[in-house]
């Protein structure tokens, strides 16, 4: 995937005493200067982030990769 930078990596925190499936906080989002570099924390986060919807938008916070994509990707990687 190409993509001119920077990225930024979006989830949604865990909110105690929320229902699973309904959110109270707002997104958090952390900005990489590529694409590469935001796949990698994801991989390296996955254990958290696969529970807190991640995302990866562009520098326009255009959605770049989905959660679903996410999942896949990560799928792929395990042994």
């Amino acid at each position: 995937m190409g993509n001119d930078g920077p990225t930024f990596l979006r989830w949604w925190p865990a909110s105690v005493g929320v229902a699973p499936g309904h959110r109270a906080a707002g997104p958090k989002e952390e900005r990489f200067e590529t694409l590469d570099a935001a796949l990698d924390a994801v991989e390296a986060r996955w254990e958290t982030l696969q529970h807190q919807a991640p995302q990866i938008l562009d520098k326009r916070r255009v959605l770049l990769v989905s959660t679903e994509e996410l999942r896949s990707m990560m799928a792929a990687e395990e042994p």
